[in-house]
């Protein structure tokens, strides 16, 4: 039966597959049966005589006659009676005009010379476009060919460095796994803090449906970081991303634009003859870097010193060696690989693009991998000239196999990474009998390093569709109605199997856990806009009215007792133990009318106002409704004759703007009375039944951000240099939080909106075209530097807010507190003073029961004791700058790019470091170690050997996370048009890739670019034992036919 069924579900996957190729194939012969010719020319680049492919011919002043230039450069034209006009034009080139008074008798050369005024450049913005000189808003723009440059699984990664004041930050280096992007700080404590994510129109989250809930109720199937939702997007797909970063280009999505919107267009056919394109990369990784542990000797030295006794002999410990090596064990060098096939066209009428791709990552940890099969196909037609329709459709499905890397505190839940640097490097893989070894030297159970990697289940597979249906239609000239209707539906089942040969599955004779998930968004937009200049006035309008539906719900069960592990986690049944399966639903609605007004008077005085009024089903009876409006004003000084007349800018541009935003990144259920499963005891038996769960709060609203952004754009040099600046300052107030209510209430807190915290900064971009176009050797730079300073004003009642435990080998305690005055993410621990080398050292201090190598902590209360008063602040997540530094550089063939960015000013907790540093002698333990305190060796950084777990968190497990890295470098050669005529091929491009080549940090961790707890607002900058980054080289080939 279940072969029957994969069948069944392959030859659906086969069909679907064919449906798309075979309507793609339709497409293309259609769009491919147009045009005619009469009339002979060339168009081909000035500096490189290399021809110009898809370049626009067009007469002028005659009805619907054009073309465009084919792979070689080429063109044929209809020649009407002359004299005629033709223009000819194409993207990043500067337009010609020519007369025409005679048939030529030979074919046309014509030359296009490179246009670097980026001033005319068309920007993506809600719900519309707009130039850029006009743009009043601090936007950012990445082009999907900057993306192209790094092999990435998910296009957020690709972001990183690319973006003044947006921070990416990877959660671990597992293959899929979540980034976490921060557009000006984060907004909230208790709220999402992400972007909002427009796919082609299409409002995403970076979040797998589900997984926060399952988190919060323990019913997660998986362990470890959750895939990234975004992976499911295809970044070659990608054309252009614009980043919305202040309150006048944000507003226009209300209640979700608080925390920057990234605007995600796809790449759309062109009028011309059809293209195909094939791209292909294949590449190895390795493990950036590996941590230095002791041998096996030299840990059998440490258990001896640890029990001061010799647990081990002299001839043992001589003899034990170097012994297994356990990062050896599970790190491998893996191949990654990368495969998509696309095709675009079209003509006046019709205009198509398409795409198919595999993706085939193998993780660094043994038995990790992901895969992913996507589709897309954009159609967009123009019956008439007032009709348009069209669509948008993306499918995909991601599979991973997970390693478990998450620690749950003590031996027993033990991941991989931890697993292999604290196992004993005394033992080895098996045992005599060929079984896994499943105890230490000493008898005590630990989880097996490669068992866990090999051995235990934690796989996800994932299906997404989103796709979109739009129509538009023109009034009159300048009036334009359009309607979209869209869905995005997510389904993901994620199973967890341990069996007995990890540790988790030996006491309960295997764990089984299974977690599907399935959820359903429909969008409706409705829009009018119009569009008129006249004299010295150019006035734009756009009304709307846009409803939203989400729905999702889960189903979780698991298992233990099996018989044996044969089924893994696709027999719940046959376990002895069954435990209780859940199951929840949510669902949210959205209903929003939003309006922006676009005015500019004789080129230079901008004004942007925008308004979005938002209903949410989320928030409480007396609140539904928000309202978010912004202003913006801009004034071009380059357009003032006193400026013009200078002859030195090209653009000079005052911007301000200011404007309220909203959050509503919360529960669906927050502000109404809820029900939560009980169990009673009546008579002798058990009765299941409901208590109540919250305090309803029918006042409930959404967090609202105001900011006021100041900025200045100036381009020098025929645009070869151009510099933007932002001041902002960004306040949140409403903020959800929790307080503590009367235990009459039957509750211990209740959810309100008090609260403030803020967000002020600044941030440059600066972009150079450093040599002449006339040069052979062109140098593009772009440099960008942001500095952002976050603290939280209120919390009301609340004098702190706890973040409970942190889990790992070792435990800690609460190491962020929130409280008003401070950073959100702020370290609070000891401070440590050294080492105790002498009694006498201890009888004068206020740890009188400290031993000589113990390590020593400051009373910064000076009561005489060291206790919890003793806490202060010794650490900010957040850093205090951040950037990156690209340089593009061409020269004849070859392309080279090299691509940094930097975090400068941040601390980490290193967890991982205290697990190592703690010489114990129960685990294996840092090279560092070997530093240890003896009355031999008077260390004062490592405390002396002791079987005692005691310690005190403080700022010697906080370590500097600033760092320097080359994220890619790339060379490319661009075989010459010549040489590929006879093969038919408009363009073939080889490129060589590194990634992660190297990076400059005194961290002392895998990777300083490490955030555990991906996208939580509070629990930032910690590292616990995550999965390491890797290094990547790559080959990769680009085919145009």
């Amino acid at each position: 039966m279940a072969k029957l069924s994969a069948f069944i579900g392959s030859r659906k996957r086969l069909l679907c597959v064919f449906i798309f190729s075979f309507g793609l194939w339709v497409t293309i012969s259609f769009v491919s049966a147009q045009g005619n010719s009469t009339f002979r020319g060339k168009v081909i680049d000035e500096r490189t005589d290399e021809a110009i492919i898809g370049a626009s011919i067009l007469v002028k002043n005659a009805k619907a006659t054009g073309t465009i230039t084919d792979i070689d450069g080429n063109f044929t034209l209809s020649l009407p009676s002359l004299p005629i006009t033709i223009a000819v034009s194409y993207i990043g080139y500067k337009s010609q005009e020519i007369d025409i008074y005679e048939k030529p008798g030979e074919l046309i050369l014509i030359s296009l010379a490179e246009n670097l005024n980026t001033l005319n450049e068309v920007v993506v913005v809600g719900y519309g476009t707009q130039k850029r000189s006009d743009v009043t808003g601090a936007i950012s723009s990445i082009s999907g060919n900057d993306l192209k440059k790094t092999p990435m699984v998910s296009f957020d990664n690709g972001l990183k460095g690319k973006s003044a004041g947006v921070q990416i930050t990877s959660s671990s280096g597992e293959p899929g796994a979540s980034a976490s992007i921060r557009v000006r700080g984060s907004n909230s404590i208790n709220t999402g803090s992400e972007p909002l994510y427009v796919i082609d129109g299409f409002p995403v989250y970076n979040d797998i449906p589900g997984y926060k809930e399952a988190q919060k109720t323990g019913n997660s199937a998986t362990l470890g970081p959750k895939l990234n939702a975004l992976s499911l997007i295809n970044p070659n797909d990608i054309v252009s991303i614009e980043i919305l970063k202040d309150a006048s280009a944000e507003a226009i999505y209300g209640a979700r634009g608080a925390n920057g919107v990234v605007i995600v267009t796809t790449k759309k056919g062109k009028n011309g003859q059809a293209s195909i394109e094939f791209n292909t990369s294949l590449g190895i990784q390795k493990v950036r870097k590996t941590l230095p542990l002791l041998n096996a000797s030299e840990y059998a030295q440490l258990v001896n010193d640890a029990n001061g006794k010799d647990v081990f002999t002299s001839e043992q410990i001589r003899s034990f060696g170097e012994g297994t090596n356990w990062q050896d064990e599970i790190f491998r060098e893996a191949p990654v690989q990368n495969y998509q096939l696309s095709a675009s066209g079209g003509n006046e009428k019709v205009r198509y693009s398409g795409s198919l791709n595999y993706y085939d990552q193998q993780g660094i940890i043994i038995h990790s991998d992901f895969k992913r099969y996507a589709g897309r196909f954009n159609f967009e037609a123009n019956p008439t000239k007032k009709i348009s329709f069209g669509w948008n459709l993306s499918v995909a499905n991601v599979s991973a196999n997970q390693a478990f890397t998450t620690s749950g505190g003590g031996e027993g839940t033990q991941g991989v990474v931890v697993s292999a640097l604290d196992f004993s490097p005394i033992l080895s893989i098996y045992d005599e009998n060929g079984e896994y070894v499943m105890q230490n030297d000493r008898g005590i159970p630990i989880g097996n390093p490669v068992a866990t990697a090999k051995e235990l289940t934690n796989y996800t597979s994932t299906y997404r569709t989103i796709g979109n249906l739009f129509a538009g239609y023109q009034f009159i000239a300048g009036l334009t109605f359009k309607t979209s209707l869209g869905i995005d539906n997510f389904s993901n089942r994620e199973k967890y199997y341990a069996p007995r040969t990890t540790l988790a599955g030996y006491g309960t004779q295997g764990l089984a856990k299974i977690l599907s998930n399935n959820s359903l968004s429909w969008l409706s937009e409705n829009t009018l806009s119009f569009d008129k200049a006249f004299e010295k006035h150019s006035f734009k309008a756009l009304a709307g009215f846009t409803a939203q539906k989400y729905k999702r719900e889960q189903v979780y069960a698991s298992a233990s007792g099996f018989i044996n592990d044969i089924l893994k986690a696709d027999n719940l049944g046959a376990g002895s133990n069954i435990n209780a399966p859940s199951s929840s639903f949510f669902d949210w609605a959205l209903l929003s009318y939003l309006g922006r007004i676009n005015y500019v008077y004789d080129s230079k005085y901008l004004l942007t106002l925008t308004a979005r009024a938002d209903g949410s089903s989320k928030f409480g009876e007396n609140h539904k409704y928000g309202f978010f409006p912004s202003g913006a004003v801009a004034w071009k000084l380059s357009e003032e004759s006193f400026i013009k007349d200078l002859n030195f800018f090209d653009e000079l541009k005052l911007r301000l703007s200011h404007g309220l935003t909203g959050n509503q990144e919360t529960g669906s259920y927050q502000s109404l009375a809820s029900l939560s499963n009980m169990s009673y005891i009546i008579g002798d038996q058990v009765v299941k039944g409901f208590s109540p769960a919250n305090i309803p709060n029918k006042d409930l609203k959404w967090e609202t951000t105001a900011q006021t952004d100041i900025g200045l754009d100036v381009s020098l040099f025929e645009n070869r240099l151009r510099l933007s600046a932002d001041a902002y300052y960004k306040k949140t107030t409403d903020m959800l939080l929790f307080i503590n209510v009367p235990y009459s209430t039957g509750f211990s807190t209740a959810l309100q909106n008090i609260g403030s915290l803020s967000n002020k900064g600044i941030e440059f971009a600066f972009n150079a075209a450093v040599f002449s176009p006339k040069s052979p050797l062109q140098w593009d730079v772009n440099f960008n530097i942001a500095f952002n300073r976050n603290k939280v004003l209120d919390l009301g009642p609340v004098e702190r807010i706890l973040t409970g435990e942190i889990n790992g080998f070792l435990k800690i305690s609460d190491p962020i507190i929130i409280e008003a005055g401070q950073p959100l993410n702020s370290f609070y621990g000891y401070v440590s003073d050294g080492i105790f080398q002498t009694t006498d050292d201890i009888a004068s201090s206020p740890q009188p029961t400290a031993q000589p190598g113990d390590r020593k902590y400051k009373d910064t209360d000076g009561n005489g004791t060291i206790d919890a008063k003793d806490r202060t602040f010794i650490g900010n997540a957040n850093p205090k700058h951040f950037g990156g530094f690209i340089n593009d550089f061409h020269y004849k063939q070859f392309d080279l790019t090299a691509s940094f960015n930097w975090v400068y000013g941040n601390s980490i907790l290193n967890s991982t470091r205290t697990d190592l540093d703690l010489p114990t002698g129960q685990k294996n333990s840092s090279a560092r170690v070997k530093d240890r305190w003896t009355p031999t060796h008077p260390s004062h950084t490592i405390p002396r050997a002791n079987v005692s777990r005691a310690f005190l968190f403080s700022d010697a497990q906080i370590e500097d996370g600033s760092y320097l890295r080359l994220g890619t470098l790339a060379l490319s050669y661009n075989f010459s048009k010549k040489a590929l005529a006879s093969l038919h091929i408009s363009n073939l491009k080889l490129t060589a890739t590194a990634t992660n080549l190297f990076t400059l940090t005194h961290y002392t961790g895998y990777d300083p670019e490490v955030n555990q707890f991906g996208q939580d607002n509070v629990l930032r900058g910690i590292d616990s034992d995550a999965y390491p980054t890797s290094k990547q080289y790559s080959l990769g080939v680009n085919i145009i036919f």
